[in-house]
Parts: structure tokens; sequence; C-alpha cells
């Protein structure tokens, strides 16, 4: 029976809630498309039935509202399922969107609609990754390691598409459509379980739909994921928000298993279509690659684009790791959604002409557009290799692409020696 079903609003954070629930014991997989209750002759023994939880991965925190909402609405029809009370919209663990991008409440309200879910639950930090939650105001490190309010964060309040210029995660949500949204905050929290489920039963009782709990250390993740699993055995919720979801209702106390990590023979091509701070200083402590910079104006350019694959072609066919980023050139007035969508046609063409050992995209957009280009049918976890960014296996009727080990990060994760981390990983000797 199925325990738990996500629909994530892009790739790069799709692959960490999976990881996490693969990390708690339970039988996952990801989608690119709603997946059959049974099973598919293409991935054997992992019909949605089969599983304990599964999810689909979409390029929502990329959409306006039409397009959003026309999106959720079959999307969430087909997933739904009357054994299961357990769903959850994967958002950034930033929260970052806006009333006309990546809209969160429209969204969300339209997927709770579709599964009979009258009341919200939204998990507003994530310790792990260094994001908490505050009296409902948001905090997220930066890659040094410092903790700024969400407002205030280096990157993040600079976000070219979906600036966070707020920190009270209220007042954000309540700009895309909830004013009403209640607020169980730390201290409620810290009363135990017997205590917060009376209090979300009476919250619920009054009406409230929208209920933003505090997160300020794991040990808040374990009281809410107690609380919701009992609300649930009675009625179907809707959880917002990051990982922190999986991790809230299916902790796993176990010791992570050191898994020896390999990649397939050939090649490493990685893609940096990110533009944080981080991502540039991983790409510039890379040396184990051959290393391109290109013009966002290049990836548009017919000619221009048509070069730079038989150029790149040539250097992954020669058997060189290959490491493309985009330049920091700012003097153009190309579309983020635009320049995120011709990158990801170039990652398309690219994986899909050559037998690659494995394909690393930073950047939430591009890494969510380029696995829908590439013809994948679903995702599986690998292994842990960097928080946040886990190693995910691609599973398609496509040759070159089947068992085709992936990491997809966001700006802000992954240690700075992350790329070159990747181009060590050893070759299965299965696959040389």
């Amino acid at each position: 029976m199925t325990k738990f079903i996500f629909c994530a609003d892009d790739f790069t954070g799709a692959s960490d809630t999976l990881a996490t629930l693969a990390r708690s014991g339970l039988s996952a997989r990801l989608y690119l498309n709603a997946p059959s209750s049974s099973v598919s002759e293409n991935d054997p023994g992992h019909g949605s039935k089969s599983l304990d939880a599964f999810g689909v991965a979409t390029s929502l925190r990329a959409l306006g509202v039409e397009d959003g909402v026309a999106t959720i609405s079959p999307l969430a029809e087909n997933i739904k399922s009357p054994d299961c009370n357990l769903y959850h919209f994967k958002v950034c663990s930033t929260f970052d969107s806006s009333p006309n991008t990546g809209n969160i409440a429209a969204i969300a309200d339209r997927y709770a609609l579709a599964v009979g879910a009258n009341w919200k639950a939204i998990i507003g930090g994530q310790p792990s990754l260094k994001r908490f939650c505050l009296l409902g105001n948001l905090f997220a490190g930066a890659g040094n390691g410092k903790i700024h309010r969400i407002d205030r964060h280096p990157v993040m309040a600079e976000h070219p598409v979906t600036p966070m210029d707020e920190a009270d995660l209220r007042c954000h949500l309540s700009k895309q459509g909830w004013a009403n949204i209640g607020l169980i905050d730390f201290t409620m929290i810290r009363k135990g379980r017997a205590a917060l489920v009376a209090e979300i039963r009476r919250r619920i009782a009054d009406g409230e739909t929208e209920t933003l709990f505090d997160v300020a250390e794991e040990t808040d993740l374990l009281t809410i994921g107690e609380a919701l699993r009992e609300i649930t055995t009675d009625m179907p919720v809707l959880c917002v928000g990051a990982s922190s979801v999986a991790q809230a209702i299916f902790p796993s106390f176990a010791t992570p298993q050191k898994t020896r990590v390999r990649r397939r023979d050939g090649p490493v091509f990685a893609f940096a279509g990110s533009r944080s701070s981080l991502t540039a200083e991983q790409v510039a402590h890379a040396k184990n690659y051959v290393k391109h910079s290109v013009r966002p104006t290049d990836l548009l350019s017919p000619k221009a684009a048509a070069d730079l694959r038989a150029e790149c072609l040539s250097v992954l066919q020669s058997g060189q790791n290959l490491l493309v980023s985009l330049s920091d050139d700012r003097d153009h007035d190309i579309a983020s959604h635009d320049l995120a969508h011709a990158s990801a046609e170039f990652i398309s063409t690219i994986s899909n002409d050559v037998a690659l050992g494995f394909l690393l995209i930073a950047g939430g957009d591009t890494s969510s557009l380029a696995v829908q280009k590439l013809g994948i049918d679903s995702l599986s976890f690998a292994a842990d290799f960097d928080a946040g960014a886990p190693i995910i296996c691609a599973h398609s009727t496509r040759t070159k692409l089947d068992h085709l080990p992936m990491l997809l990060k966001g700006g802000q994760m992954g240690k700075p020696a992350l790329f070159d981390n990747i181009a060590a990983l050893p070759v299965s000797a299965s696959s040389s």
C-alpha cells in the first residue's frame, strides 16, 4: 500500500525527497509523469501500487500561475489514491516563489482540492540543510556557513527570478493567496505530540485551512511528524515544504550506510546553470575537467549553439570530462525561463549523443527542464553524496540513458570540491 505521495516543484529537491524516503527504508521511485498503478514493462517491479512512496517531479517553480495550475490539475487527479492520506507538495527549502512565478499557494490549493485535503500543513524549516523557521520567520545558511534571515541572505534575497524580500512566511505566502495562515510556533511544538495533536484538531475545527509550523531543530520535526501521522489516520492532509516533510513523517534513526559509489564507464558531463556564488566557487575549484564558459546569448544562437555542441561532443568522445558553465554576462535581455529552456535543450542533445559515465547539473530550473527533455521514465535513489545532493539513477528505454548515474543540485548545495569529487568516482566493474 502506498503510504506517501509527493509532487515536486523542481528536480533537485525531488531527488532529495526521494533519497530521504529511501534512507528511511521505504521503496520509492520518482517519475517524470504520473505513473500507472500497474507494473510497467519498462519499469519492472515498480508500479506505483508496489511502492511505499512515489513522487512526480515537475518544473512548477518556474511556471506562471495559469500554467502552474493547469499542470498540477491533471497530475494531482492522477496520483491521488483512496489508500493514501499523506500528500506532499515539495517546494524549495528557501520557499523562493512569487505571486506570478512558482506561486505556492495557488498550486497547493488545486493539489489539495484534487486529493480531498481540507487542511494544509506548511513545514517551515529543514535543519539538515541549515534552514530554520522561528516565529514564522525563515533563516537559511549561506555557502560560508553563516545563517541569514532569508530577506538578507546574500543569494536568495537577490535571486534573479524570485528574490526573497520577506522573511515572515505568512506574509510571503499571503501575497500568493493565503491571507489567514495560522502559526504553530516552537513553544507549542515542544509541549509534545499529544498537545500538538489537540492544538491541530482545535484549529481545524475552527476552520483554519493553512497552518505554518516552526522548525528550529531536528526534534521539532520528529514531534510534528508524530502529530501528522495521527491526524492522517482519519483525514487526508497536504503537507507543503521541503524534504523535511519526509524527514518528519518517516524519520530514520539508522546510521547512514557508507555506500561505495561508482559511475559508469565514460566521461563526466557537468553543466552549471546556477549563478550562485557557491556554484561559481565549485566551478573554479574543479581541476579534472575541460572547462567551457558559455555566454547566455550563445545558447540561443543556432550557429553558436551548434558549434558549441560539436566542440563539446568532441571533448566527451575523446574520453575527457567536460564542465560547461554559464558566464556571468548579464548584458542581455534573455528571460530566465528562456535561458533555462535553451540550457536544457543543449544538455539533452549532448547526453543523448554520447555514452556518459555521469551527468551532473547545477541549477534548479535547468535541472528540471533538462531531465524532462532527456527521455527518462523514472529515477531511483543510488547513494548519498553531499548534503541535499544525492546520486540518483535514471531508468529509460533509451540505451544511452538507462542506469545513468546523475546528480542534480540547487545553486546553494554541495561542498566546494563537489565537481572534482564526482570526477574521482571509480568506474563500475560491470560497465568497464
